[in-house]
């Protein structure tokens, strides 16, 4: 399907776009409910206040894009690889985020709960304020991410390695912490959660 450069408030329910490429595209307040992004590749475009419900997002691959307060909801993200992408205040509300894959970028205030980014490299997140409850990032590294208060109620970490990120403000103790890795910053923020004084 042939787009131009800049839609505002139009309506692309249950178009087909997949195994297309779209470059340098803006979206403001549209809606592509059910409409079927299989296989797309997506380079700096930028998507504001739409609706993605019930999309189809199977292998896409999103590159230096936005998705500003944009809603998935029952949408398919199986295997999308978001890379270098803006997310702020996007949610992914009973979407399957099976096999997601995200490579740097601002996912603050975004909402994905039970999201599963387990053995794997994580570097340069920013998930602060972002809703990841009940998620599992066990047995990953997880290099500068930013998950300064996010909500983290039930999210495992298991054998993870969490040196070098923030953690501030987040609910340490209602996470699985089971053999994690951690630095001495992010083990004073466990001991304070607990009740203990560090001193040196």
């Amino acid at each position: 399907m042939d787009i131009s450069c800049y839609y505002e408030e139009a309506d692309f329910t249950e178009a087909e776009f997949s195994e297309d490429s779209w470059e340098g595209k803006t979206f403001n307040r549209c809606r592509f409910r059910s409409a079927d992004f299989s296989g797309m590749t997506l380079i700096r475009c930028r998507f504001e206040q739409c609706d993605f419900t019930a999309a189809s997002f199977n292998g896409v691959t999103v590159q230096e894009s936005a998705f500003l307060n944009c809603r998935f909801l029952y949408a398919n993200c199986f295997g999308t690889f978001f890379d270098g992408c803006k997310m702020t205040g996007t949610t992914f509300e009973e979407s399957n985020c099976t096999a997601l894959r995200i490579q740097g970028g601002d996912w603050s205030y975004t909402l994905i709960p039970e999201l599963e980014l387990c053995r794997t490299v994580l570097e340069d997140i920013r998930f602060e304020q972002a809703d990841l409850h009940g998620s599992k990032f066990d047995k990953s590294v997880l290099r500068r991410c930013n998950f300064n208060g996010a909500n983290l109620t039930g999210a495992s970490f298991r054998e993870a390695d969490l040196r070098g990120s923030s953690i501030t403000g987040t609910n340490l103790l209602e996470m699985d912490l089971k053999g994690t890795k951690i630095d001495l910053e992010q083990a004073v923020l466990l001991a304070g959660a607990l009740g203990a004084v560090y001193e040196p």
